[in-house]
């Protein structure tokens, strides 16, 4: 195990290769969301399609097969496992870009969901295995920058590629790393011996983590809580572009250019010092392990509701900047509070088991329930038949489409930030319990 203050080179190409990992998971689960606007127009889809294709089918299987995938990281190299399913993550990818309908696209969107589950679990528990307790979410922090570094370029670089050449080559351009990247980790990183945890024959039963899990309060309100901020900060991924170009009538690079600073480079920092600062308070406290985030949350939600109610895009990007520092200032940090929860041998399950309501919550419910009340909005605002006149054909883009459905998106991001109320509570509930089951 590495000690406080000692990352050695070894470690530090761990990070830089898991890092760069997960920066093309996020790349390749995001894309969708940068090219989503002209795959819409060009398919002749409705926001709820939208929703069930950038969210739905990746989080179906990434959630199901998460815990599985877990269990086989609890026994075998962790290291092959990541390698393996980042090359099926980014080939699934690539092929997104030769399909012919909708239906086809759904069915590679859940091939990118298989990938990714078995990704998240097995590096947190080889992170659990090389460093010390005070500097797990400190560490995760920083391969969790990869994420927003992801989205910058899949924002930017994304929607260069699918403006000069079209949104199929741009599926090709971000899966093909991937498997590089894949080839890279098996032939470099060694398997980190797992610390305290006996004969992979002594692994508890799925059952025993769920029981165990199941009775610890703390473990419950930070998954929730951390599932009510995956359904906001999911919807607002897969939805602020189309926002950006439905509302302010901005070209898809002008709209990647401010998703990449409003929610990427937000994101970067507030994951950054997020993971700095939580080190740092549990030290002191391990309850601020729910507090910080319950904080954090309080200063989020304000912004939110009044970047999304401008009329102005600069007003927006500037209220938006700070809404994410704060949303996700410590997300990836209770990832590893929820370690310290369970023994060794549970703790690649207790990451997909949380992994599992975020995302569930956050792609699976979230992006398809904002579809369906953008679309369902957007035919209020709609003095004629929405659904025929500006849904079934290629070529309806007319203005009173377009700010119909506008402003049924906007009415429906503002509608769904109430659910932060609901996580700031869980967090707070979670921190109450935290000093009394934190054993490990």
């Amino acid at each position: 195990m590495i000690q406080a203050g000692s990352i050695d080179g070894q470690s530090r190409w761990f990070l830089l290769v898991l890092g760069l990992i997960y920066m093309f998971n996020f790349i390749d689960r995001t894309i969708v969301a940068v090219v989503g606007e002209a795959i819409r127009r060009d398919l002749a889809l409705s926001d709820l399609q939208l929703g069930m294709m950038g969210g739905l089918a990746f989080a179906l299987f990434y959630a199901a097969l998460g815990i599985p995938l877990a269990r086989l990281a609890e026994r075998y190299s962790r290291v092959k496992i990541i390698a393996v399913v980042t090359a099926l993550w980014s080939i699934m990818t690539m092929l997104s870009g030769a399909v012919t309908n909708y239906t086809q696209l759904l069915l590679c969107r859940m091939g990118v969901g298989i990938g990714e589950a078995g990704f998240t679990p097995a590096l947190v528990s080889m992170i659990s295995d090389r460093f010390e307790p005070s500097r797990r979410a400190f560490v995760f922090s920083l391969i969790a920058t990869a994420l927003p570094i992801g989205g910058a370029i899949a924002a930017v670089g994304g929607g260069a590629i699918a403006q000069a050449f079209g949104w199929r080559w741009t599926f090709v351009a971000v899966g093909f790393p991937g498997v590089l990247l894949a080839l890279l980790l098996i032939l470099t990183i060694s398997e980190p011996e797992r610390i305290a945890a006996g004969n992979p024959e002594d692994t508890p039963s799925f059952m025993a983590v769920l029981r165990h899990l199941g009775k610890s309060p703390a473990f419950l309100h930070l998954t929730c809580g951390s599932g009510l901020v995956g359904l906001l900060g999911f919807g607002l991924n897969l939805f602020l572009i189309p926002l950006l170009v439905r509302r302010y009538g901005l070209p898809l690079p002008q709209a990647g250019l401010i998703f990449a600073f409003s929610f990427s480079l937000a994101t970067a920092l507030g994951t950054g010092f997020g993971g700095y600062i939580m080190g740092r308070l549990r030290r002191n406290d391990v309850r601020w392990g729910g507090w910080a985030p319950a904080v954090s949350l309080c200063l989020a939600l304000p912004f939110y509701l009044l970047a999304i109610y401008q009329s102005d895009w600069r007003l927006l990007v500037g209220f938006l900047f700070i809404a994410t520092i704060c949303l996700y200032a410590f997300l990836p940090a209770i990832m590893t509070i929820t370690q310290e929860l369970v023994e060794p041998r549970m703790r690649a399950s207790a990451a997909a088991l949380h992994a599992f309501g975020q995302t569930a919550a956050g792609l699976g419910i979230g992006s398809v329930l904002l579809g369906y009340l953008s679309d369902h909005l957007a035919a209020q605002a709609f003095s004629g038949n929405y659904a025929a006149q500006c849904l079934a054909a290629k070529a309806a883009k007319s203005a009173t489409c377009l700010s119909a459905s506008a402003t049924g998106l906007q009415h429906a991001m503002l509608a769904i930030g109430g659910v932060l109320l609901i996580a700031i509570y869980n967090y707070v509930r979670a921190g109450q319990r935290l000093q009394i089951e934190a054993n490990f």
